[in-house]
């Protein structure tokens, strides 16, 4: 797993998501959001990777024969 960055190098990777999204974010949140983004961010990291694509269907449903879907 790649390590964490500094917390400098994530405020500022996130300060430039936030204004390419045209998001403000208030500054009395900034902190709370900020860590909240970090969790995201090791959290997707656990996760990449971790499958290949063709490891899991894009859907899945099922249907039972015979029977039909009416309008109502």
């Amino acid at each position: 797993m790649p390590a964490q960055p500094t917390p400098e190098t994530l405020a500022a990777e996130f300060d430039t998501l936030m204004a390419r999204a045209g998001v403000t974010v208030p500054p009395s949140r900034r902190a709370g959001i900020l860590a909240s983004y970090a969790d995201l961010r090791s959290q997707i990291a656990l996760l990449h990777g971790r499958y290949g694509f063709g490891d899991e269907p894009s859907n899945v449903f099922r249907l039972s024969p015979g029977t039909t879907l009416e309008a109502k």
